[in-house]
């Protein structure tokens, strides 16, 4: 998971610092929510905002990844950050990030980066950028 986000960082020539949202794969998991959320707040830190849009929708499977990136393309164009859905009680396992919770969140950034994890390794992290 942390090898996708830094090699997206790497292809698009950007900082962690850059990167102002992730929009977080975020099945509900257990073992996958504390695995991703680890591996997010080793390379952004704790201040990251992250929320995950599978808490609307559920899980889309194939679709998930169009789906979300053009969620995040909508977040980053409009300055309003969707929270997670009935999140309440974060996991103490979980990294420590700025969980978009309860209601969203304005916020202007530049960059996002939206992630979808599969079974067997198979991670995508995607970066957009704000236009114009």
């Amino acid at each position: 998971m942390r090898r996708a986000m830094e090699l997206a960082l790497e292809d698009a020539n950007l900082p962690p610092e850059a990167i102002g949202y992730v929009n977080g794969h975020g099945t509900a998991t257990e073992q996958g929510d504390i695995a991703e959320t680890l591996a997010t707040s080793s390379l952004f830190g704790p201040r990251m905002p992250l929320s995950s849009q599978k808490s609307f929708l559920g899980h889309t499977l194939g679709a998930c990844g169009a789906l979300e990136s053009w969620f995040s393309i909508e977040m980053l164009n409009s300055d309003r950050y969707i929270h997670t859905l009935n999140l309440v009680d974060i996991d103490t396992q979980c990294g420590e990030l700025d969980y978009i919770v309860g209601e969203p969140r304005r916020m202007s950034n530049e960059y996002v980066m939206n992630n979808n994890f599969a079974f067997g390794g198979v991670n995508t992290s995607l970066i957009f950028k704000r236009w114009g």
